[in-house]
């Protein structure tokens, strides 16, 4: 098979499409990863074809982390036109070979490119979004609907898409020449042509949904053996107990260095350790004492089964990575479904229950002690996860579309 890979949005984003990619050419197939130019040295290390896209999203999403509300809505004005170049340079794909097109929902134009190219296409996704069910309200839904309502909640993804369904349809007919049959995403992901990539373990399919959109596993990378620990950071791991790791992915806060002091307190009330990930800003600490290491991040892979306990926002890269390490878990939510993952990291015996709204030090404590005893059951879980294959499965599926396609 020759599939064309498209995603874009952060490393979280580029990752399980670069496994996915991976195992593609391990399998003899040759796979094109088009993603944002930024990943560019990354694919290539790995030996996957590469089509860079528009990354200018990157540097709007910079000049705004940690400034506040007006500078995001400033910056919300130059979404448009990033947007038209982002979709023009996946146009651009389509001059290329390809039989089968795995996309992201980000990425907006997937689907539009599969359909010039005239081949078939499937949604990757990371976490429910348009499939919906009656079993449970959407994970991005913002409030806790009665249960009767839950099916009606899942059309919130369709609201996220609507601002920019004028953009879409004017480069759909100027860039790719298709002049009708425009759906919006939600519609074309009902169908079933969706790979949903996370564990059933995690999160099972719930019975009202087809066959087809059941999970089939994490697309996971190999662990990267070239990449080095600072050596600040190998020391500190050896220098005592395994500490607590703090990191928020991300996510943002009005006050980081009111979070960031609540943290460093809760931490050493627990009695432990700490490594905390600055990462997009929700955490700015200054001087630290010599019991916490500070750095903007780290292979999640490498480092969480060298920690004790993950402290994190509940993204489902960095909730995936803790549960293949067997780590029990803290979740400080923020945003969309991170509240969804939290509980059911909860549900599931691995997490204590999530530290929704005002965090204080006194509970973050007490979910870190809580934490350290559900060990046993985190790595029970983990021996669960380790024995899917995501990616072989999502193979599987790609080249059973791809045949079908081929025969009619």
């Amino acid at each position: 098979m020759r599939p064309l890979l498209i995603t874009v949005g952060s490393r979280g984003d580029v990752q399980p499409f670069l496994a996915l990619a991976r195992g593609l050419l391990a399998a003899g197939h040759r796979p094109v990863l088009a993603a944002p130019r930024r990943f560019e040295p990354l694919a290539t290390r790995h030996g996957v074809e590469f089509a860079p896209l528009n990354d200018e999203m990157f540097a709007l999403q910079d000049s705004v982390k940690g400034q506040g509300v007006r500078a995001a809505i400033t910056a919300a004005r130059s979404v448009r036109p990033i947007l038209r170049r982002l979709l023009d340079d996946q146009a651009a794909l389509a001059a290329r070979s390809a039989d089968v097109v795995v996309y992201h929902p980000k990425s907006l134009g997937g689907p539009y490119v599969a359909e010039k190219l005239g081949v078939p296409a499937l949604a990757a996704l990371l976490i429910p979004l348009y499939i919906p069910t009656s079993a449970f309200p959407s994970p991005i839904f913002p409030v806790r609907p009665p249960g009767p309502l839950n099916r009606a909640s899942w059309r919130v993804a369709a609201a996220i898409e609507a601002p920019y369904r004028g953009t879409i349809r004017t480069w759909r007919a100027e860039a790719l020449g298709l002049q009708d049959g425009f759906r919006p995403m939600a519609d074309l992901i009902k169908t079933g042509s969706v790979l949903h990539a996370w564990s059933p373990h995690l999160m099972p399919a719930p019975a009202d949904w087809p066959g087809s959109a059941r999970p089939i596993g994490f697309w996971t990378m190999p662990l990267d053996d070239t990449w080095t620990p600072p050596e600040r950071l190998a020391r500190f791991l050896e220098q005592g107990e395994p500490p607590v790791y703090v990191g928020f992915g991300s996510s943002t806060t009005g006050d980081p260095d009111s979070m960031t002091a609540t943290v460093l307190e809760g931490v050493r009330l627990a009695g432990r350790r700490a490594v905390l990930a600055t990462g997009w800003g929700a955490l700015r600490p200054g001087a630290v004492a010599d019991d916490v290491l500070v750095m903007e991040e780290a292979p999640h892979d490498w480092l969480l089964p060298r920690v004790a306990v993950a402290v994190h926002h509940g993204g489902i890269g960095t909730a995936a990575a803790a549960l293949r390490a067997g780590m029990p878990q803290v979740v400080r939510p923020f945003l969309g479904d991170q509240p969804f993952w939290a509980g059911r990291l909860h549900h599931l015996g691995v997490a204590p229950a999530p530290l929704r709204g005002r965090l204080t030090a006194t509970r973050l404590a007490t979910a870190i002690t809580t934490a350290t005893e559900l060990a046993p059951a985190a790595r029970a879980l983990a021996g669960d996860v380790a024995g899917e294959d995501g990616v072989t499965t999502a193979i599987t599926r790609i080249a059973a579309q791809t045949c079908s396609a081929q025969d009619r």
